[in-house]
This record gives C-alpha cells, structure tokens and sequence, in this order.
C-alpha cells in the first residue's frame, strides 16, 4: 500500500515495513493538537492498520522546533459548559486509544517540546525514544491553565512510569530533559540526533520490538523497592494517595481545584481502570473549563502570547537599526545577568564597567551564569565557552560606537545615571537606542540635556534576569515610538514578555506593591507573627509571602523603592519605618544573613528580633484560646490584597497603562499575583467592584484613610462597568494571537 498525505502530516513506508510518520502543522512554528491534527492522525492510523506490511509504526517532528508543543489552547475559546470540555476531551481519548489498540508497535521520537498533549500521544505510543539537546522537555502542565491533563494524561502515565512519579509530574507540573525521561522511565533510549534515533530504531529496537511486541499497558511499573512497597499493595497505595492530597491541600491556594482533581482522578484510574479513569478525566476537565480559575489562567497565557507576538517589531523602522549587537553597562547583578541572557539568545554583548576589577568580577558573574545554563540543559558546553569567549569587554566605552543597543544597569542613583547618559549620548551613533534598567528613578529626567532624548526608554528586567519573565517597558515623555518598538521586540526575543507603561515612580509594578508590602510590615508591627502573615497571602495564591518578598528583593532596595514611589501616594499612605529601622540594624534580607527571616544555607528561620524592633502592639492573635483565629486572618489579608486592587485602579485610571490587561500581566508576572485569580482587576471583577468599595469603606473608618476607595473604583461600583468583558477578551486576544 502507498503512503499517505494530509495537510499535517505525511506517512512513507520504508524498508522493512517500518512507517515513518511525519508531523508538520502549517503555519505553526511548533507542532500543536488541533482538530484537523487530530483528524489527520485518525485517518493515518486506519490507512496504517489497514496495511498489512506494516511492521512497525514511527512517529516523528518534521519541525525543527521539537515534537508537539501540546494542544492548540485557542480550541478552548470554544469551549462554552462542561459539556463542550468533555467532548474535546473524548475526540483526544477516542484518537489515542486508537494509537495505543494499533495492531503493530508504535515508536514516538521526541524532540524539543513534548508537552501536554504531546506527551500523553507519545504516552499512547508503545516506545519513546528521546533525543538528547537542550531544549527538549517532557511534562504535563495543564494545571498552569487551571485543567489536568484530559488525553489520557493522569491514566497513562502512572502505567508507563509509576503513581508517585506521575503524581509528582503531574501536580508540581515537572518538566522532565532527555536523561531525567531516561531515568524516570518515559524514554525508552535516547539519542544525540534524531537521525541517530531513527537509524536506532531501524538497527536496535526494531530486534527488541520482534521480541516483545506490543506492551501491554494495563500494570503499574515497579522498578524500585519503593514502588513495591507503595504502589503494588492498597495498603501502600491508601499511603501514598494520603499523603499526597495532605501535601497539596496544605500547599493549595484557595479557589484553585485542579491539583485536587488530577489527583483523584489517578486514584480513580488506579483503583477501577484504565478506561473508567478515562471517564473520570473526561468528567474532571468539564467541572474544570468553566471556573474562574481556568478562564483567568487560559485568558493570561493568551495575554502572555499576545505580548510575546512583538518580537516582529524589532524590525527596522523609520530609520532604525535591527539590534544584533547589544552594550550593557554595569556588570553588578542585574546588568550581568541582562548580558549573559542576550549571549544566550545570540546577541553580540559587550559589557563595560568602571575599573578592571569590577570588570573582571562581572565577567565572572557572566560565567557563573552560563556554567548554570549548562546545568540546566539550555547551551552545550561548546556553546557556553563560545559565547563567553565572543564577549566584549571595556572599562571605557570602547566598541560601543557600534551597538544598535545600550542597556544601563548602574547603580539605582539618579545624577550618576544622568551622567551615564551624556557619555553614552557622545560615545553612540545618533541611532543606538538607550535603555535604563532602573526599577524606579525617572526616564524623563535622564532624557534631560541629551541631544537624543527621543532614543531613549526604560526597560525594566526583574531579577533573577533568566527566570523572571516580565520586562516593564517605559515610555517618557520624549521616547520615539520606534525606539519603543525596538525594545519591545528585543524583550520578546529574549524570551520575556513587555508590557508597556507611561513612565511614573516606581512604573506599574513597584507603585502597585508598595502599599502590599508596607501593610505587611503594620501587620508585623501589630504582633503578627512573621511566618502567618506570608501563609496567608500563600494560601491566596502568590508564590511567596510579602515578607519573604522583601527579603529576597533587599530590604535596603526596598527601602529606596518606597522614598521613590512614595510621593504618589501623597498624604493617603504614610510609609512604616520597619524597612528603614530593619536597614539600620543591618538586616538586608538574604544577601545579609536576616530580615525577616535569618538565613543559614537552606535553612530559614523567623527572625524573633525583627518583631521587638518593630514595636509590635499584640493586636492580633494569630489563635484564639488556642484555635486559630479565620476573622483576623482573612482581616489580614482584606488589608493586603485590598490596597493592591486601590492602587491597580488609580494607576489606570491615570492613564498609565493602555488597559487592565497591561497591569494585571505586569503584577502576575513580575510578582507572581495569585495567577488563578488574573491579577487585581481582573480579582476585582469577580469579586464584585461594589463589594471592594464597600471593605474598603469598613477598613477606611475603622483603621485609616489608607483604604479610602479610588475615585475609579467609587466610579465603577456605581455604574457597574467591570474592567473586562469576560470571555469577549479571551476571545479577542485569542483571534489576534492565532
């Protein structure tokens, strides 16, 4: 029988009767599941069984890219009740069983990406073989979207690698490179090539294949003496399940039921079988699509691809240079880990600093950098070495006449920037644009005197620079429109998302967090304990406490942040001293050993002194005769979020932002904003406007005018406009970004 042809895919018989089947969505830079992918695969599996030939059937990425990218989310705009979700979960179901049942062997070979549904139809295949590079991870993330994986996902891999394991994939949304697949036992073999793989598979397996046949799919793997002891006995499995859901109960923000979900419905599956796990899972995901949990989750990723989909902008514009070679000034913390994310992503860097033995501690920086690149399978050693080797370097400003872009990460202080500046305005060409990574000074102000100001715009990293994914783009007064593309397109392929906001104190992030953070440290300051003030708003959903924040920012930072922002708030909020009483006694946060909490190695403990240095009054029990006390926990956290939301509406309303959207991103991004909640307004939307209004009111008269509403959110209560329109925008973003 001939091969076959379909707009995804395209199936060749080769020797041996060994059918290779190539995958290549149109129009897509990774491979994703679609319905016409789906449809494809279907029909090439029936041509394939129908084929008798046939001995051996390989699936592999015609893309360069990896192998499945997982399922196209934009099908979820479509999703409408429970009952929509669980039909697109059974058209995946129906197709993989369908792959699993195949009468001959099946191979998947996996590169790059293999994620989601990806991987549950590499899961379905009978062999995977994992080609080994950086890049490719294998993981189940749909948690991240506020679902579980609904292919098979939480039934297929507890079979293939063990209950514990698939737990651990599943519920802390593990991404497992090419020898961890090998280890934890997805990856049959893996490869340095995928031409390598497929001789491999045509040499090696196809022998172990004519042995074994087709792998029965039904039994748990027991590999260890672990897995027998808690996975082949129910004893051991009550155990193991017990266990997990104590874990994720007490770690479970609220509002967010997917964990718990996907962990039922391992249990079911293990306990009634394969095709009544299915069944559960097809149920699970429609409980789950229609939450608010799910709609803000999915409507951020769509948000995050829209903002990412600025990387074209970086194309020469009006006069504009494309940026290929960058500068960065100042090789401290932030300005090295700026330099080596750009030596990453294949920009030309050179890096100046102010002596050589600050040049050469940079440098180094640099180096620790990439050595963990390594690490984490991103470069090869060779490609590592290469670029630090390609890496300028200058304690003057030589070769900075040449770079299309200059970022300045000097210290946070406003004349020595302003001094960076005129030298960079003398030393660069008339069409090198100039960028501050301050976190809080003026951009405006450092346009002052230039003969360029136009050229010049804020571009805000967070720190660490190569994991935080937000970069705050500011325009000024006199920033070009083409100079804010570029910078715009530069984040995007630095793999970060911008946001763009009018430049003010502290930009949109920090202004926003600033009340948070101070109403922290009253709280703190009142007698409540250190370590209940960060679970509460962990129980909210941020990844860490406000005061673990300020630790890990710098308390001294910190500091200086709010002397900056702090005349926006004028007379409305009146700073605590507990960053500066805390500076004073020399308690920094991490970098200094205490702040908050004091730090040895790894472990943490609270700092007791901090509480007797910040005067604290007793005015909250954390338990009341010896119980704890809900009503002043979630006070507490009324307090915190509460100012949060203020302050995101004032700073809108300001005309700071084009939309909520702009600083709902920038607020989960940057600093991590209970994502399952969408960020303030969107929080503030599903809460109620009128029903803020209303606690603030309460909180305002009984504590202090702090909490006095914004006259926006007094507007929108009173009206009843929200900030979103609901599915509209999922919908609208999920057109501009398909």
């Amino acid at each position: 029988m001939a091969g076959f042809q379909a707009s995804s895919l395209s199936v060749d018989i080769q020797a041996g009767g060994i059918a290779h089947v190539g995958v290549d969505v149109p129009g897509r830079t990774y491979n994703v599941f679609n319905r016409q992918v789906l449809s494809d695969l279907e029909e090439a599996f029936d041509h394939l069984a129908a084929d008798k030939t046939v001995q051996l059937v390989v699936v592999v990425s015609k893309k360069p890219t990896g192998f499945f990218a997982g399922a196209d989310v934009h099908e979820f705009t479509a999703v409408k009740t429970p009952e929509d979700a669980r039909a697109l979960s059974e058209v995946g179901h129906k197709l993989f069983d369908k792959v699993a049942a195949h009468p001959v062997p099946t191979v998947a070979v996996v590169h790059g990406p293999c994620l989601g549904g990806g991987l549950e139809f590499a899961l379905a295949c009978d062999y995977r073989i994992v080609i080994d590079r950086p890049g490719t991870q294998l993981g189940l993330p749909e948690i991240k979207l506020g679902l579980i994986p609904a292919w098979g996902g939480t039934q297929r891999l507890p079979r293939v690698v063990g209950i514990e394991r698939a737990i651990q994939i599943i519920l802390q949304m593990r991404t497992l490179n090419a020898p961890d697949a090998l280890r934890w036992g997805i990856a049959d073999a893996v490869q340095p090539s995928q031409e390598e793989a497929l001789q491999y598979i045509a040499d090696t397996l196809i022998l172990r294949i004519q042995q074994e046949g087709k792998r029965p799919k039904g039994k748990v793997p027991l590999r260890s003496w672990r897995q027998r002891m808690l996975e082949a006995t129910p004893l051991g499995r009550w155990l193991l399940f017990r266990g997990a859901e104590r874990i994720v109960r007490r770690k479970l923000p609220d509002d967010m039921p997917a964990p718990l979900e996907a962990l039922a419905a391992i249990k079911f599956g293990m306990s009634r079988g394969l095709q009544a796990g299915l069944h559960f899972e097809r149920d699970a995901v429609g409980r789950l699509a229609t939450t608010k949990a799910a709609r803000n989750l999915i409507t951020l990723f769509f948000l995050i691809e829209s903002a990412r989909k600025s990387e074209n902008q970086e194309a020469p514009a009006n006069g504009m240079t494309a940026i290929r070679r960058v500068g960065v000034v100042g090789a401290g913390t932030m300005g090295a880990g700026i330099a080596q994310l750009a030596c990453v992503k294949g920009y030309q860097v050179v890096v100046q600093e102010i002596n050589e033995v600050a040049l050469k501690t940079g440098v180094q920086r640099i180096q620790d950098l990439l050595v963990k690149a390594v690490a984490n399978r991103v470069l090869s050693i060779d490609e590592a070495n290469n670029k630090l080797a390609s890496l300028g370097q200058t304690t003057t400003y030589e070769g900075f006449e040449t770079v299309d872009l200059v970022i300045e990460a000097a210290i946070e202080e406003l004349e020595q920037k302003k001094a960076i500046f005129r030298e960079l305005d003398r030393r660069t060409g008339p069409n090198t644009i100039l960028a501050t990574n301050t976190s809080s000074l003026s951009v405006t102000k450092l346009q002052e005197g230039l003969s360029h100001p136009e050229r010049v715009a804020g571009l805000h990293f967070f720190n660490p620079v190569h994991k935080m994914p937000l970069v705050e783009v500011i325009e000024a007064q006199a920033t070009a429109g083409r100079a804010t593309a570029a910078v715009i397109g530069f984040a995007s392929k630095l793999g970060k998302t911008p946001v763009v906001v009018k430049d003010s104190p502290g930009f949109v992030v920090n202004r926003i967090l600033m009340p948070y953070l101070n109403e922290a440290g009253m709280l703190v300051a009142e007698g409540m304990g250190i370590e209940q003030v960060d679970r509460i708003m962990r129980r909210f959903g941020m990844p860490m406490g406000p005061l673990e924040l300020l630790d890990q920012v710098g308390l001294d930072v910190a500091a200086h942040v709010a002397k900056v922002v702090g005349p926006v708030f004028q007379d409305r909020l009146q700073p605590h001293p507990a960053l500066e009483q805390m500076c004073q006694r020399g308690w920094l946060g991490q970098k200094s050993g205490a702040g908050f909490y004091k730090y040895d190695g790894k472990k943490k403990t609270v700092n007791t002194n901090a509480l007797a240095a910040l005067g604290g009054q007793a005015k909250f029990q954390p338990k009341a005769n010896g119980k704890a006390n809900p009503i002043r926990d979630l006070e507490a956290r009324e307090r915190m979020v509460l100012l949060m939301v203020n302050e995101a509406a004032g700073y809108l309303a300001e005309g700071l932002a084009a939309s909520a959207d702009v600083v709902d991103l920038a607020m989960v991004l940057g600093t991590g904003w209970a994502p399952h909640r969408g960020g303030p307004l969107r929080y503030a939307d599903d809460r109620g406007v009128g029903d803020i209004v209303k606690t603030l009111d309460i909180l305002a008269k009984r504590i202090g005018p702090r909490f006095e509403p914004c006259a926006e959110l007094r507007r929108r209560a009173a009206s009843g406009e929200q900030f979103y329109r609901l599915l509209e925008e999922m919908q609208a973003v999920s057109t501009i970004t398909n």
